[in-house]
């Protein structure tokens, strides 16, 4: 399938639709260190117990000058091992925008890992991010030069349903 547009960020556990969203808010991983949505043309693929999908796009668009584009390569793949878990891996990879104050585009590189398991009422989710940015870091060095950025992190969560309208969640 060919997709192309606003493309919701598929990294991670989380949804960026508020709809399928448990919380009222992301985590802290999610909202500091996640794009937010792609414009762009990519692929989706469904085979078996995999999905893949890719995509060469601008990342958080709504965040740029007006005809300013800088296109990344985002990808994820995810697997259900069964019926209720599975794992997926997504990466971004290209410049992105810079938040320290110039907001000039800089080279960024993604990467997590996230796997689930429900069954019953029980729900158990968790992912592992890593990532870096070419002078990324919102604090210049000693020279006034910005430094480059580096961050993980680990998000979990777990949730139990008392009741079909009423779910416990950690």
């Amino acid at each position: 399938r060919l997709v192309a547009g606003l493309i919701p960020d598929w990294s991670g556990y989380e949804y960026q639709q508020p709809t399928l969203n448990p919380f009222t808010s992301h985590n802290l991983l999610y909202d500091f260190t996640l794009p937010v949505g792609y414009t762009g043309i990519g692929i989706s693929h469904m085979e078996g117990k995999w999905w893949l999908r890719g995509a060469i796009a601008n990342v958080n668009a709504n965040v740029r000058g007006p005809g300013e584009k800088s296109p990344v390569l985002a990808y994820r793949v995810d697997y259900s091992k069964g019926e209720f878990d599975g794992w997926g891996l997504a990466g971004l990879h290209g410049k992105a925008p810079n938040f320290n104050g110039d907001g000039h585009n800089t080279m960024a590189h993604l990467f997590e890992v996230d796997g689930y398991y429900l069954r019953g009422d029980w729900a158990l989710q968790g992912q592992v991010s890593f990532g870096t940015q070419k002078e990324g870091a919102i604090t210049p060095d000693v020279n006034g030069k910005w430094r480059d950025s580096r961050w993980w992190g680990v998000s979990g969560l777990a949730g139990y349903m008392f009741t079909p309208r009423f779910q416990g969640l950690v």
